[in-house]
């Protein structure tokens, strides 16, 4: 998993000026050789008010696809798929603003272009259970007198709320584990931590929701209640300090035959099932028995997820947010015990030093925020694709300015990383990674990057997938294949055109 990217549907829109005139709804452009599905239409109460969705008609079929389909035609891929999956209450993490007053309430996203927050009671989006969870706290804050936070003035005690759905339950048939699933509640609170004068209201709440909705209750729709302290200022939504106050302290999934310990703090993606569907399929392009490196890893859900199912020699996970490293340990600790393979985890950038980390790989898993890769990751991989004797010159360079290195962040970075050895004994032989797999969330920045890979021939697209993670938005997800080298069509080329020479 990758540094955690920024959703659209989640996204807490923080654009001035403060007022902007009523949004008006974008009509569909014909999707040509169907018609409108009206099957597969939003029917949300809160389309044009709030900023989640921009379109409600053909959920099955986001209009970028036909962009995404004719640029991957253009690069020859073939047998292109596209993965439509829930259409509807998909969402099992959200991030929403807490607005308005102690006897209403607004619980929900900002208004496209505005700082005035839509209460979405009904949203399509999310899963019901976290509806329901908004509901009760809504009930909350007007029983306890808590006072919404108010941006103007500054004061105010609750500023936002992360609703995330955990449908992790084996005493239930597989079947019914979705709809049952049991919702962490993280409560920003705006005060320093919880000695603050302010504190005894976040209690209150914390114990209001547990006795309404914990398992003591008739019904349990809550599974924990954490508390962020956050009194910056600025439109960041957490601050640094977490504090675990009610429930179950480990929040798990399954994913990709894992389970994955996602803590509050972590990046944690909204549509498990989209994701789950993903992971199964790059797990079928990591051949058995390799290296892999997992770069932008987050809490290491895909590196664990290949290395228990593809028996990987060794997997190495990269990631720049410390936070993810209580996440990764706790995965790793569910792995078999019988695996035979070298994890590790290491909090650093990778941009930084890309030649180092790509050394000794065979598979390269990207999963690069919104704007794409570093620059720096996009020229070592060109780099890859030259001879091994030249990528040699230049890693050596690399490694003797890491021996050198005098950037304590950079010392600091190395230090907090977590390994697990094997008695898996590896080659020492240099080797540089044949397959890249990129998954990306921009469309756009995935273009630029893909033309500089295959620009020179230094990788080709092999296969590509696509994946609706964000249903009512013009977002898709992408699944991409490259292999080191031109494409076998244009080996082929290249060889018929040196015997017509000859």
């Amino acid at each position: 998993m990758a540094t955690p990217s920024t959703l659209v549907t989640a996204r807490l829109t923080a654009v001035v000026p403060r007022r902007a005139p009523p949004r008006v709804a974008t009509p569909t452009p014909p999707v040509e050789p169907y018609k409108n599905n009206l099957n597969c239409s939003l029917n949300c109460s809160h389309f044009q008010s709030c900023s989640g969705c921009s379109h409600e008609l053909n959920l099955d079929r986001p209009h970028v696809l036909q962009d995404v389909k004719k640029f991957f035609e253009e690069n020859g891929v073939k047998n292109f798929s596209f993965h439509s999956g829930k259409l509807w209450e998909w969402r099992c993490r959200a991030k929403l603003a807490v607005r308005g007053t102690p006897n209403e309430p607004l619980v929900g996203l900002y208004q496209e272009g505005t700082h005035n927050v839509v209460d979405i009671p009904l949203c399509k989006a999310h899963h019901p259970r976290i509806n329901a969870a908004v509901d009760l706290l809504k009930q909350g804050i007007a029983e306890l007198n808590i006072r919404p936070y108010d941006e103007d003035s500054g004061f105010g005690e609750l500023r936002y709320v992360q609703m995330a759905v955990t449908t992790y339950n084996t005493s239930l048939p597989l079947a019914e584990r979705y709809l049952q699933g049991k919702v962490q509640v993280s409560l920003v609170w705006n005060s320093r931590d919880e000695r603050s004068p302010n504190s005894g209201k976040l209690f209150e709440l914390s114990n209001f929701l547990w006795k309404n909705a914990g398992p003591g209750s008739s019904m349990h729709l809550i599974h924990s209640v954490w508390a962020n302290f956050q009194t910056t200022s600025t439109n960041v939504i957490f601050g640094h300090k977490w504090r675990h106050l009610e429930g179950e302290r480990e929040f798990w999934e399954h994913l990709g035959g894992i389970d994955a310990s996602i803590d509050p703090s972590s990046f944690g993606q909204a549509n498990t099932q989209a994701f789950n569907s993903l992971l199964r399929k790059l797990q079928n392009y990591v051949p058995k028995g390799s290296s892999v490196l997992d770069l932008y890893s987050g809490a290491g859900v895909i590196g664990l997820s290949v290395a228990a199912t593809r028996k990987c020699r060794s997997v190495k996970c990269v990631e720049i947010n410390k936070e993810s490293k209580a996440s990764f340990e706790k995965s790793l600790s569910r792995l078999p015990k019988t695996l035979e393979c070298a994890i590790s985890w290491h909090n650093t950038d990778a941009s930084l030093e890309p030649l180092h980390w790509l050394e000794g790989s065979d598979v390269v898993i990207v999963d690069p925020p919104r704007k794409g890769l570093h620059p720096s990751l996009v020229d070592a991989l060109q780099k890859v694709s030259l001879s091994n004797k030249k990528v040699a010159t230049k890693l050596e360079s690399s490694i003797t300015r890491a021996k050198n290195e005098k950037r304590p962040w950079i010392l600091r970075a190395r230090e907090a990383s977590v390994q697990v050895e094997t008695g898996t004994n590896l080659d020492t032989d240099q080797i540089w990674p044949s397959t890249l797999i990129y998954i990306s969330y921009g469309w756009d920045s995935f273009k630029e990057d893909c033309r500089n890979l295959v620009g020179k021939n230094g990788w080709h697209l092999e296969k590509a997938h696509a994946f609706n993670f964000f249903p009512g938005t013009q977002s898709i997800e992408v699944l991409a294949i490259f292999k080191r080298g031109p494409s076998v069509s244009l080996k082929k080329k290249k060889k018929k055109t040196k015997k017509n020479h000859s």
